[in-house]
C-alpha cells in the first residue's frame, strides 16, 4: 500500500508564497494629492449661493488618514485594495461662525471623465447636519454609506477595479452655511505645509 508523505519543503515554499501574496495585497503604492489646476482659479462660474474662492481659507484640514495612519497628500503609501473606504480626512472649522456641512470629493484621475464622484462628508446625516460645526471643532469627513461604496467599486470595474486605482484627486470642497450660502474651492487651508494645495500663481 503506497503512502504519500507530506514534504516540508514544498509546504514551507506555499507558507510563504502565501504570505508574499497577502503581504503584496497589503503593500500596492496608493496615492492622494490635489488636482493640477483646482476650481476656483480657472475664473469659472457658478451658481447663485454659491461664493467660489481659490482657496477655502475658513476650513482647515488637520491630517488624512489611511487604515488609521497618517498620510501625506502627493506622496505614496502602502495600502490595500479598499483604501478608499478607509479613507478619512480630520478638518477643523477656524472660521468664527457654525457650518452646516462640509463636504469633500475625489476622483480617480486614471479613469478619465468616467471617474465616479467619491464623496466624503460629515453633515450629510441628518444627525450630524443638525449638529453642524462649531468654531474650532475638528470634525471626521467619511465616505458616504448606505451602499454607496460598492456604486464605486463597480463604476470602476470597466478599468479593471478599484484594486488598480493608484490615485485619488481631492477635486473640490463644498461647505454649507446654516443661510444656505455654500463656499466652494478645489484648495483648503492644512496645517501641515506638506499637505498644502498647489495653487497656480494667479
Amino acid at each position: 500500500m503506497n503512502s504519500r508523505k507530506s514534504n516540508p519543503g514544498l509546504k514551507s515554499l506555499s507558507l510563504i508564497l502565501c504570505v508574499a501574496s497577502l503581504a503584496l495585497a497589503q503593500t500596492q503604492k496608493k496615492t492622494v494629492e490635489w488636482t493640477p489646476r483646482p476650481i476656483g482659479s480657472n475664473n469659472e462660474r457658478v451658481a447663485p449661493g454659491i461664493r467660489l474662492y481659490p482657496q477655502i481659507e475658513q476650513i482647515q484640514i488637520e491630517n488624512v488618514v489611511i487604515d488609521g495612519a497618517s498620510i501625506t497628500l502627493g506622496q505614496s503609501f502602502p495600502a490595500n485594495d479598499d483604501w478608499l473606504k478607509t479613507l478619512i480626512i480630520r478638518v477643523r472649522n477656524v472660521s468664527p461662525q457654525r457650518v452646516i456641512s462640509i463636504q469633500m470629493t475625489l476622483i480617480l484621475p486614471e479613469m478619465d471623465h468616467a471617474s465616479p464622484d467619491i464623496v466624503y462628508c460629515y453633515g450629510c446625516a441628518r444627525a450630524d447636519k443638525e449638529k453642524g460645526v462649531g468654531p474650532g471643532e475638528i470634525v471626521e469627513l467619511k465616505l458616504l454609506g448606505g451602499g454607496f461604496y460598492d456604486w464605486v467599486k463597480s463604476r470602476t470595474e470597466e478599468k479593471g477595479g478599484i484594486a488598480l486605482m493608484a490615485k485619488a484627486q481631492i477635486r473640490e470642497t463644498l461647505v454649507t452655511l446654516p443661510d444656505g450660502t455654500r463656499w466652494l474651492s478645489g484648495c483648503v487651508k492644512t496645517a501641515d505645509a506638506k499637505n498644502a494645495c498647489p495653487r497656480p500663481a494667479p
